[in-house]
């Protein structure tokens, strides 16, 4: 075991002179035999080794033990050791996360830390074969997709996890024939976790009654889903240019002519690269995805895990943490004068002109109105329920931003200019037929949206 480890790190370039290796150290057997390992290599390899431990403070006393038996086995073996303490329980409950997945959280964010302070190289962690076997029958259970399916990887992009050759009774055994102390964790025991009963139940079932090899099968499945999404991730790179917007929008015109199984990883892609996701999507909610990327009328949503949200507003898709619809407070502008919206990124001015211009040719940013009908004052306001105005006959507000195709998530942002009650203008689209201005017109209004960063 010794032999195919240190070739495996030679290989892979993960022991060169200089090289500073945090070691992710539970008190496990895992983890312990990877570090017996690792110092049996110093002797040919002036690297430095940082055990780091997280008290997760998760099952009182044996969670101290943990910590008291880590600290003292770095300091009997030379090692210089970081230990980390907070309480997983706690903030699983203020995040409203799985303890299991509380406590990873935890875990990743204190040996980042530990990475930082001591300028490490590579976090190695103690991941073996059987851990792969379990993760891919877990994530297959809960509907995984082939990316999912895809297992451990030996190296993601700092994290180096040199084990996954070795089965848990080969890490076992050697511990007993090195003399390598370690402790037990009575919480791998308990059944309500998933992957205790996989590993104590299921796959033990599974393979006396059968399939002796099954934990082989599923790594060599795992091996092969990753051999799929390698060669998916070639054609989805290639499909990414013009099918993602300059906002990180998804076009769903080139989007649909995609074949279906790029499509998928390259939601999965865009999603995981972005950080909308820490881990790969379900069939479940890939699937639903696509059903709503096939519809174009109008806008949809729809409700992912961990708070994610997809929307389709016609031909983009487009992905968020919450739905955040914002209005603005409504303002009134003296006639002539200038109020700034904040909320929005715009100043609104109204210009009383004293000449009519040659063009009264509303555009975007500007348009010209009837003063006769207006006082001194307008309202600027948002969108408002039953809101109606007059553009060919009198239509509802919401039909006609419909029909413009103006995302919901954008409507309450657009300022909607008001005179006495009546709508003047749907800033930067559309003026109301009762405010034209016409032969006779003796006050003619310049109204115009600039943008605050212009105007500062």
């Amino acid at each position: 075991m010794r032999t195919v480890f240190q070739r495996l790190l030679i290989q892979k370039g993960w022991m060169i002179p200089g090289t500073r290796l945090v070691v992710g150290v539970s008190g496990g057997v895992d983890s312990m035999v990877l570090l017996h390992l690792l110092l049996g290599l110093l002797r040919d390899t002036p690297v430095s080794i940082v055990a780091a431990h997280l008290n997760h403070c998760l099952r009182g006393r044996e969670s101290d033990r943990d910590e008291q038996f880590v600290r003292a086995i770095s300091e009997k073996w030379g090692v210089s050791v970081e230990v980390g303490r907070e309480d997983v329980g706690a903030a699983a409950r203020q995040e409203k996360l799985p303890i299991q997945v509380a406590a990873r959280k935890a875990r990743y964010r204190f040996f980042e830390e530990v990475m930082k302070r001591r300028e490490g190289t590579w976090l190695v962690l103690g991941h073996h074969a059987d851990d792969v076997s379990e993760t891919v029958m877990m994530r297959f259970l809960r509907g995984a997709s082939v990316q999912g399916l895809r297992g451990i990887p030996l190296q993601n992009g700092s994290v180096i996890r040199p084990l996954l050759s070795f089965s848990r009774q080969e890490i076992i055994a050697y511990a007993h024939d090195n003399s390598v102390p370690y402790v037990e964790d009575s919480s791998n025991k308990k059944f309500k976790y998933l992957r205790n009963r996989v590993r104590h139940d299921l796959l033990p079932h599974v393979r006396r009654d059968y399939q002796p090899a099954f934990d082989k099968q599923l790594r060599r499945y795992a091996s092969y889903f990753d051999e799929i999404h390698s060669l998916l991730a070639e054609l989805v790179e290639k499909a990414m240019d013009g099918t993602v917007g300059h906002e990180g929008e998804i076009l769903l015109g080139k989007f649909r002519k995609i074949p279906v199984a790029v499509q998928r990883v390259l939601l999965e892609t865009h999603l995981l690269e972005n950080g909308f996701v820490k881990a790969p999507l379900s069939f479940v909610q890939l699937d639903a995805i696509l059903e709503m990327t096939a519809q174009r009328a109008g806008t949809q949503t729809l409700n992912l895990s961990g708070g994610l949200i997809a929307v389709r507003e016609y031909d983009t898709l487009r992905f968020e943490k919450k739905a955040a619809v914002r209005g603005f407070t409504p303002l009134v502008c003296p006639v002539p004068g200038q109020v700034k919206i904040p909320e929005t990124g715009l100043n609104f001015v109204v210009e009383d002109l004293r000449a009519p211009p040659k063009d009264l040719q509303s555009s975007e940013k500007e348009a010209y109105v009837n003063g006769d009908r207006i006082g001194d004052s307008l309202v600027v306001r948002p969108f408002q329920p039953g809101d109606r105005f007059v553009a060919h006959g009198k239509i509802k507000l919401k039909k006609f931003f419909i029909d413009t195709r103006i995302p919901a998530r954008r409507r309450l942002a657009v300022p909607i200019i008001v005179a006495d009650g009546n709508i003047v203008w749907v800033g930067g689209l559309r003026v109301d037929r009762r405010f034209f201005v016409i032969p006779g017109t003796r006050r003619i209004l310049k109204l115009r949206l600039n943008s605050l960063r212009r105007d500062a």
